[in-house]
């Protein structure tokens, strides 16, 4: 595999004529995630034409050791074509009265030899979600979008057997969350043991949907009335209920680290779970409803407390005291089994206040 980085980029363009020989071009490196080498090609002289480059890597940039196959280009090229269709048959492309348009990027090439594809880049100038809530600037507009977006894949793809056959292998789901968020953590707090391997159980008993399985605000970007849903790899048909505790626990995280200044960030996760129970809603019954929010409440505990004690910590959230705080707010959500988001945001508001 010949592996492309910031330096050898534009001699690959030039050698596979992805580009003239002529052409000038800058290549940089987009920042964010630790499983890819993603790069920015841009073109002075065709302004609007960038593209970015996504290369697999066998291992994972992290502290402890995390490998994956690079075969997962091509389920991220795959689950990206699937959720461009989703949307597209959903009418989400356009933006309809103050609600934010969502789009996915277009696929441009792929180069199975070496494991990379092109796709077109997000709208410039634009800004990754994650930033702007790290810098305490929270925007409802944008949690309750990514509440329909998100519950539009979902909702789009519900127990659709033939989605169900293309993508159903979950092994590099398995890989890149189950092994690393929950039985990372499972080894190294026993007394979670227990909820977190109901978890792993519970993903396999609830196949209902497309699950995205990295839907957080670091894979979101933002541009003028609309923002571009970026990274897929881990997409596969499962249980929709982890799509809700990985990106609340994004948020929820957010929160702690803007404590005492969290209601902001709690109140996005209001946003979010009030839209997508708007747009599920018209799909599956109440009953169906209820239990997607009780499991999803048990995989924000999962998720949030793997991303203090799993093989990816977040990096922000430093404060040993917070951290405690996190820990105590998933182990009493583990213990208490509250049935609907709400309940959480309480408990939320409880342990931050202090």
């Amino acid at each position: 595999m010949r592996l492309i980085d910031p330096h050898t980029a534009e001699d690959y363009l030039r050698d596979t004529r992805r580009i003239a020989a002529d052409e000038p071009v800058r290549v940089r490196e987009l920042a964010g995630g630790v499983s890819n080498m993603v790069l920015l090609v841009e073109r002075p002289q065709r302004p609007g034409d960038e593209f970015v480059l996504k290369q697999a890597r066998g291992q994972l940039r992290t502290k402890h050791a995390w490998f994956s196959s690079v075969e997962r280009n091509w389920r991220e090229a795959e689950v990206l074509t699937i959720c461009a269709e989703l949307l597209v048959s959903a009418g989400r492309q356009a933006a309809a009265n103050a609600e934010l348009a969502a789009v996915t990027p277009r696929i441009l090439f792929e180069d199975r030899e070496n494991y990379l594809f092109g796709m077109t880049a997000a709208p410039r100038p634009n800004t990754v979600w994650k930033e702007e809530l790290l810098a305490g600037r929270a925007d409802p507009r944008i949690a309750a979008a990514c509440g329909r977006l998100l519950g539009t894949l979902h909702a789009g793809s519900w127990l659709d057997p033939a989605l169900a056959e293309r993508v159903g292998d979950r092994t590099l789901f398995d890989q890149l969350r189950v092994d690393p968020y929950y039985r990372t953590l499972a080894e190294g707090q026993p007394e979670v043991r227990p909820a977190v391997q109901r978890l792993i159980d519970s993903l396999a008993e609830h196949p209902r949907s497309l699950v995205h399985a990295d839907f957080s605000p670091k894979n979101l970007l933002v541009f003028s009335m609309g923002m571009m849903m970026v990274d897929f790899e881990t997409g596969h048909y499962g249980d929709p209920a982890f799509d809700l505790g990985f990106f609340l626990s994004h948020l929820v995280l957010k929160a702690c680290y803007h404590a005492p200044r969290h209601a902001a960030y709690l109140n996005l996760s209001r946003h979010f779970w009030q839209s997508y129970r708007e747009v599920m809603a018209a799909r599956i019954s109440p009953q169906e409803l209820e239990q997607l929010w009780a499991r999803g409440v048990q995989h924000f505990a999962g998720c949030a407390w793997a991303r203090l004690d799993g093989k990816s910590p977040v990096e922000y959230l430093v404060d040993a005291e917070r951290r405690d705080q996190m820990r105590a707010l998933c182990r009493q959500v583990f213990e208490a089994g509250p049935s609907d988001w709400p309940e959480v945001v309480d408990l939320c508001q409880q342990k931050f206040r202090s």
